[in-house]
């Protein structure tokens, strides 16, 4: 509409109908009239300008002193009294619907605010941008105002013990009442300023984002306060789009659609436009009030929440995770002790604001606020290794901090995908591994896995036949199988691995076949050291994903080897296994981490003597003299190590090895695995999974399950002196004449006192204590001696050797 500016009423009738015409609506609307004289003279209006009046309203709908007019000059469109107070605006009908609704919207302007509540919509408005404030302090009028040095100075009256609250930073009439509803209400805040050709004009997001740290710094919370940011897709784009515009063209129900996604986002903090320059410039000061550092706090927080989300896992502590980089990384202050310089979160709130531990002021809002303010989500951080059930037939395996791979049995090609970080609900912690070459692991397996009816060559049989292993042949061939199970497959349908002891005297290549394993899998020769107290070991499970080694284990402390033996077994045969801690600085609050690696162990001698323990172990030994030259030397390769890494292509053709294996052995367990399948051996499904590995490499199984047992058993007698007794004395005793024949305890008590090697076994020799161990252990004494109970003889209890007797292991 083409207006033609003359002077008179008629003119700002004419201006005034068609003015609000533009914006869809009418004079009843908003209650407006033409501009009068006395008007014109307090908003300093010329008389021969056209305009009206807008007239304001409190938030219950009742008519204030105030108002605005709106004149047809193109450069001045609004005026209002001479040194007035800035208000918000409130249409007429907005009480009634803030009632009904659970957000308000802020825009900018009063005809915009006055159609969206005429379509139904909450709406109040600022004159301007910057308008939710006021630059005039009005004091009571027993205040002194004294001018002094070119500055003006208030004394306060003296009933006064506090300054106002609004001293500090005064607020447009209104705002108090609109802040009041929101809190009392619950309602989330819209804020919606105009777009331009590219979005909102940074100018006017620095407002919008300035209004938001207000509106959260009087108490609104953070996850409330949310943007709206109109869509400009008119082509050629429009110069602007406000929100009766979008009302008009668009209609009310693209709009509620609009806010509907708005309100339903995880977060819409408006973003501030340059938050680094933002924060830098105030850091220069030399005082920064407590506000402005929540401000300062508040900006850094949304930046985050716009590139990425903040996470806090079962043990409290918390993660940012970085959408441009798929980085998860651990909270500079989530340990609870002053942040390290060195962290990688530490550096990235350097990198991209500026900040340093030298700002600890605003450090400790920010850390404060990323942990107490809305949206925080709960994660469960991965490391090396995921699963997303145990029936899930997929392994997600870390090949960086930004990707992993998902391996499945799908087809004869492929079985291979690689994914972001965060994809399918994973999120793989951040410094867990050494990063791979993708093309180069992806053209890896690729070429392993091109010929599928070949059978694959056991790259780890290879490996270990140069290792010093007591027993190169069903020990050799059987962990070769366990190194392709562990950890790769751990808890795959319920699978349960045992804790590797890996035992030999000092300068067997224990420490170098694990750290070969570790430099395979992580990149990371890494093992850990022999704790020296039971949280120290939980540390290291928390901290560790896919495999822990703990080297050269002593344990002298009786009471922690228990503790770890018996944590050890719950851990190995849990279903969802966790270790419990007690929080930092409470009483009565636990902590339940979730533990997601197998555990093995390096030790000159055996660690651990239970039997409940040893039932769930594989124990390799090692023999330092196996290698040992006629001239009585012993030669060390130091790159061995290397060398079998090189020997196969490098760390990628390894693991890309390791992915095709994994590959071949789902996709085997389709049609192969059987859930009602009959194990020897005690751990779920161990048995059968090292059954299905040996077909992937078409290595003989009959002779395993017997093995397995006898690996076990040989374990136990070994550890155990009084079962090893046991042993050796049905062994003399198994003959056809006593077989089956019944005998007192005292018998046995009496042979092993004839002999040297368990004379000194006061266990032995005492037929009340040996009675005691019958009584606790008959399983295992029965299968591994053939003893049993046998009735009772003169009210006491008789035995009998009715099964075959293990001999005990010799040396």
């Amino acid at each position: 509409m083409t207006l033609t500016v003359v002077g008179g009423s008629g003119s700002s009738k004419e201006f005034m109908d068609g003015d609000l015409m533009s914006s869809g609506l009418t004079v009843s609307d908003v209650s407006a009239r033409t501009i009068e004289n006395s008007e014109r003279a307090l908003t300093n209006t010329p008389y021969s300008m056209p305009g009206y009046v807008l007239p304001y309203f409190d938030i219950t709908g009742r008519l204030k002193p105030f108002y605005r007019v709106k004149l047809a000059d193109r450069d001045t469109k609004y005026r209002q009294p001479t040194d007035s107070l800035n208000h918000i605006y409130f249409p007429r009908g907005l009480a009634s619907l803030l009632e009904r609704s659970r957000y308000v919207i802020i825009t900018e302007g009063e005809k915009k605010a006055a159609l969206a509540v005429k379509l139904g919509f909450p709406t109040c408005a600022l004159g301007g941008i910057y308008s939710w404030r006021n630059r005039t302090l009005t004091l009571s009028g027993d205040a002194a105002l004294t001018k002094a040095n070119n500055s003006l100075q208030v004394k306060l009256p003296a009933a006064d013990a506090h300054p106002h609250e609004e001293f500090d930073s005064p607020v447009a009439v209104g705002f108090t009442e609109l802040l009041d509803t929101i809190i009392a209400k619950s309602l989330q805040v819209l804020i919606l300023f105009d777009s331009g050709p590219d979005g909102v004009e940074p100018e006017v997001q620095r407002a919008a984002a300035n209004l938001g740290y207000e509106l959260r710094f009087r108490g609104v919370p953070f996850e409330r306060i949310r943007q709206c940011i109109l869509p400009n897709e008119a082509s050629p784009p429009m110069t602007k789009v406000g929100l009766d515009d979008f009302l008009l063209q668009q209609g009310d129900l693209a709009f509620r659609e609009l806010t509907g996604q708005v309100l339903e986002a995880r977060t819409a903090f408006p973003q501030h436009p340059n938050v680094r320059e933002y924060v830098n410039r105030k850091l220069q000061r030399t005082k920064i009030s407590r506000k402005e550092l929540q401000g300062l706090a508040m900006a850094i927080l949304c930046d985050l929440d716009t590139r990425g989300i903040r996470l806090r896992d079962p043990s409290g502590l918390t993660y940012y995770f970085d959408r441009p980089s798929k980085r998860l990384l651990l909270s500079a202050w989530a340990n609870g002790r002053d942040p390290q310089y060195d962290a990688p979160f530490t550096q990235y709130l350097y990198r991209e604001y500026g900040i340093s531990l030298a700002d600890s002021r605003l450090l400790v809002w920010l850390g404060t606020q990323f942990s107490g303010e809305n949206p925080i989500e709960e994660v469960s951080p991965q490391r090396v290794i995921a699963r997303v059930s145990q029936d899930d037939d997929c392994i997600y395996y870390q090949i960086s901090d930004s990707e992993f791979a998902e391996v499945n049995g799908n087809g004869t090609t492929g079985g291979i995908k690689i994914h972001d970080n965060g994809t399918a609900n994973i999120l793989f912690d951040s410094d867990q591994c050494e990063p791979l070459n993708k093309r180069t692991l992806l053209a890896e397996f690729a070429r392993q896995n091109a010929e599928e009816n070949l059978t694959l060559p056991c790259y780890w049989a290879n490996a270990l036949s140069q290792v010093r292993l007591r027993d190169r042949d069903k020990s050799r061939i059987t962990t070769a199988l366990l190194y392709y199970l562990s950890p790769w497959l751990h808890r795959w349908r319920g699978l349960q691995l045992p804790v590797e002891l890996v035992v030999g005297e000092s300068g067997s290549g224990k420490s170098t076949l694990c750290e070969l394993r570790l430099g395979i899998l992580t990149g990371r020769p890494y093992l850990r050291n022999s704790p020296s107290e039971l949280r120290d070991w939980y540390a290291s499970i928390a901290a560790t994903g896919g495999l822990l080694i703990t080297d050269n284990v002593q344990l002298r402390d009786a009471a922690l080897r228990q503790k770890m033996s018996d944590e050890l077994c719950r851990i190995t045969t849990e279903s969802e296994p966790y270790i419990e801690q007690r929080r930092l600085y409470t009483n009565v609050g636990l902590l339940r981490i979730p533990a997601r690696c197998t555990f093995a162990f390096t030790s000159i001698a055996q660690p651990f003597v239970n039997a409940d323990l040893l039932q769930r172990a594989w124990i390799l030994e090692l023999d330092k003299s196996i290698d040992q030259g006629d001239d009585g030397v012993i030669r060390y390769d130091s790159d061995w190590r290397q060398a079998q890494l090189a020997k196969y292509g490098g760390r990628e053709a390894w693991v890309a090895h390791h992915l095709v294996v994994v590959h071949r052995f789902l996709r085997l367990a389709r049609t192969q695995w059987s859930s009602t399948y009959s194990a020897k051996h005690r751990l779920i499904n161990f048995e059968q999974a090292l059954h299905l590995m040996a077909q992937v490499f078409g290595i003989p199984y009959t002779w395993m399950p017997d093995f397995l047992v006898s690996k076990t058993d040989d374990a136990i007698s070994e550890a155990d002196w009084v079962l090893e007794g046991l042993q050796a004395f049905a062994v003399e005793h198994a003959t056809p004449a006593l077989r089956g024949k019944r005998f007192r305890i005292n018998l046995i008590s009496e042979w092993c006192a004839e002999q040297e090697e368990y004379a000194k076994c006061d266990m032995l020799v005492n037929p009340r204590r040996l009675g005691k161990y019958l009584s606790a252990h008959k399983s295992s004494v029965l299968h591994m001696t053939g003893i049993g109970e046998a009735g009772k003889e003169s009210n006491r209890l008789a035995y009998s050797i009715r099964g075959k007797p293990i001999p005990p292991r010799t040396l």
